[in-house]
């Protein structure tokens, strides 16, 4: 391989990656977006790595025929190993002493949703999270301890879990009895309703709950829609992917209804229009897009097939308040943007500096007004993805 070939373009790795999304691998359109690549596709390893979706991207090429990156063995070996030896073994040492503690913890996210992937291994985590309401923090704190979990993080200063380390495993426990802090709360899905809604969960052992499909679908739009997260990760969609494609058809008139009283529906179409590049065919009539206005134009960006890995090299001065569905809940947003200020002094004049952003923002995202202007330079004191924007909707 000539060192001289050129590198492979972002376009050619999205496609590639969202290729990779799909629980049913379509080996034509694989092998189409790897020799789109180029001789050079190892480039798309550190992507790939980044989005959460190396042992993912390493299944679609060999079931394509294709070459798989050393890389991509080799992390595929160790992702298999730790899914098979570890994880087993850490949610044993978490969910035992809370069943023996007469709790019923709902597992959230991660390995929820691994134990849906067709094969261990595909989904990489770093965590097990857990939720039980507030009441019962402190009795599932002392439960864990005794059996030999100890604190690495506590709930203080707007944090809305616990996490705790064990020397036995490597995985980190976040006991959550909320699931955003309120600055964050972009929507009105909340710990207490998704608990009242849990179901026994085989898949994760005697003292596992889980949610009913619809819940976890909106969830899993909502985390992969959060504020800071703002559809940063393949991986969040490629979930979404195997939860629908697992199991009994979706419910989706039950999904949109969710979603609607939750106030949760322009994240959950949002994810559910990425996630059509994974293969989910989610009905577009129950879960409608913005059609117009700054929403629509803000949320542009995001359907774009390269989003994820252009992220963070954009600004998202708008993203936020444009998956947010009221006025309310962007004004709790607005108002949380100078709670995450790093000092006393910018948080007191954030403000002031927020409504000029915003009213800017705004009319340049008006209808009319032709094309959107670019991005003003980001402020190294004010991360992009805090900053605000408009209101009005």
């Amino acid at each position: 391989m000539s060192d001289a070939a050129p590198l492979p373009s972002s376009a050619a790795v999205a496609r590639l990656l969202w290729e990779a999304c799909r629980r049913h691998v379509d080996r034509e359109a694989v092998r189409a977006a790897a020799a789109a690549c180029g001789p050079r596709l190892e480039a798309a390893v550190g992507p790939a790595v980044d989005q959460r979706l190396g042992p993912l991207l390493g299944r679609a090429l060999r079931l394509a025929g294709w070459r798989v990156p050393d890389e991509l063995g080799a992390l595929a070996a160790v992702q298999r190993a730790e899914a098979q030896l570890v994880l087993p073994r850490a949610l044993r040492l978490a969910l035992d002493p809370l069943g023996d503690a007469g709790l019923e913890p709902v597992v959230m996210k991660g390995p929820a949703v691994a134990a849906r992937y067709p094969e261990p291994g595909l989904r990489p985590m770093e965590d097990i999270d857990v939720l039980l309401p507030r009441p019962f923090h402190g009795r599932a704190l002392e439960a864990l301890r005794g059996a030999g979990w100890r604190v690495a993080r506590p709930r203080a200063g707007g944090h809305y879990d616990t996490v705790l380390c064990h020397r036995a495993v490597p995985l980190a426990l976040e006991l959550h009895h909320g699931l955003q802090s309120w600055y964050e709360r972009a929507h009105t899905l909340g710990p207490d309703e998704l608990w009242a809604r849990r179901v026994p969960d085989a898949r994760l052992g005697g003292a596992a709950w889980g949610l009913p499909l619809e819940h976890e679908i909106v969830l899993l739009a909502a985390h992969a829609g959060k504020p800071h997260h703002g559809f940063a990760r393949m991986v969040w969609i490629a979930d979404l992917a195997m939860v629908v494609g697992h199991g009994p058809a979706v419910d989706w008139e039950r999904v949109a209804s969710v979603a609607r009283r939750t106030r949760s529906a322009t994240v959950v179409a949002t994810a559910l229009a990425l996630a059509r590049r994974a293969g989910v065919e989610a009905p577009a009539s129950l879960f409608p897009l913005p059609v117009g206005g700054w929403r629509r134009a803000a949320l542009e960006r995001v359907l774009d097939p390269g989003w994820p890995l252009e992220r963070d090299r954009v600004p998202t001065f708008h993203l936020r308040f444009a998956l947010a569905d009221t006025v309310w809940r962007r004004a709790v947003l607005l108002a949380g943007s100078a709670h995450e200020q790093q000092s006393r002094r910018r948080r007191l004049a954030w403000p002031v500096l927020a409504a000029g952003q915003a009213t800017a923002r705004w009319r340049g995202l008006r209808p009319g007004r032709g094309r959107r202007p670019p991005d003003p330079a980001p402020d190294p004191r004010a991360p992009d993805a805090r900053n605000p924007s408009v209101l009005s909707a």
